[in-house]
């Protein structure tokens, strides 16, 4: 089971960027309802780590975050680009990635290692691609502030047309 936490993202920030997605002229778009902000990248692990996480994230209590989404973001390399745009959530979007690292320590689950980086991923593009014109395409000002009041467990089942996502816990900011 590969598992993730991320932050969802409230409905006007969706449109928001569905509509931006219509302007890219190249790449894999990531759906609509998969559009979000990963926390913490758990990888693959058996189904009863799912419950274990779910256990450690229920009573965490943490204010609403007043996400900003902004300059252009690329991610990855040969084996393909993730293009987006990075955000920012103040010290509240910090915080509570440290709290769920925290929460996640306790429970011996380890996830991925890499710095934390916060963006929307809104088009793959396979191994080199050239991203110059998506990037052109997501160059303008700053989107927001939305005010994000959940994050989320995600199980990611990966396909060939892209990963499918299911919330497996649901846990409310604010």
């Amino acid at each position: 089971m590969r598992l993730f936490l991320a932050l969802t993202l409230p409905d006007d920030a969706r449109d928001v960027l569905a509509a931006l997605q219509e302007r890219l002229p190249s790449g894999r778009l990531t759906p609509e309802e998969n559009l979000h902000l990963t926390l913490a990248f758990l990888g693959e692990h058996p189904g009863d780590v799912a419950e274990i996480v779910d256990d450690a994230m229920i009573g965490l209590r943490h204010p609403a975050i007043a996400l900003r989404l902004h300059e252009p973001a690329v991610f990855g390399g040969r084996q393909g680009q993730a293009v987006g745009l990075a955000a920012s959530g103040g010290a509240a979007l910090t915080q509570l990635h440290a709290r769920i690292l925290s929460r996640l320590a306790g429970t011996g689950v380890t996830p991925d290692r890499r710095r934390f980086r916060p963006h929307v991923t809104l088009a793959r593009l396979p191994g080199r691609a050239d991203a110059t014109p998506l990037i052109a395409a997501l160059t303008g000002p700053a989107l927001g502030p939305f005010s994000c009041s959940a994050f989320a467990l995600f199980q990611s089942r990966l396909r060939p047309d892209g990963a499918e996502h299911e919330v497996l816990g649901l846990y409310s900011l604010g």
